[in-house]
């Protein structure tokens, strides 16, 4: 009778060690992946360049967070009150996209964007984004259409000179 309690009784502690651990694992797990994200995570001045690089298209070199963050507050895309350093929330990131017409709503506002999201992000919505900025400037439909050299080489006769 003793030797049965006492096999119960270790089976007991088994499983209530075995589930204490699964928890602390899935904890440890949980936290490792926050940090991740922070470590990857832009700041205002890396997501300034990344718009000036893929959305708007620019051919020169990228300029450095401080002068692209300066240029897209002067242009009205971004908020004036943003700073170089600091991260990037996803209800900032909702709030430029909305500015230029992309819904985009994040289930967790307050947390960090990484740059690889940011990046396909761009790069899924780059016509819209480009579009956003020819309308701006006056051009109408998407720059890269209107301002392509050679346009109307490509719609005209072949012997159109």
């Amino acid at each position: 009778m003793i030797v049965r309690n006492l096999e119960v009784f270790m089976r007991r502690m088994l499983m209530i060690v075995v589930l204490v651990l699964l928890v602390a694992t899935a904890a440890t797990a949980q936290t490792d992946v926050e940090k991740a994200r922070a470590k990857d995570s832009i700041t205002h001045g890396e997501f300034a360049q990344m718009v000036m690089d893929i959305a708007l298209g620019y051919e020169e070199a990228t300029p450095d967070p401080d002068t692209a963050l300066e240029k897209l507050q002067l242009w009205g895309i971004i908020p004036a009150a943003w700073e170089v350093d600091a991260p990037l929330t996803h209800a900032e990131l909702s709030q430029v996209l909305a500015h230029v017409g992309i819904e985009y709503l994040p289930s967790k506002p307050d947390a960090a964007v990484s740059g690889v999201f940011v990046q396909a992000l761009l790069w899924r919505e780059v016509g819209k984004l480009r579009d956003y900025n020819a309308k701006r400037l006056g051009h109408g439909f998407s720059a890269n259409h209107v301002l392509d050299s050679g346009v109307d080489r490509a719609v005209s006769p072949s012997d159109f000179d």
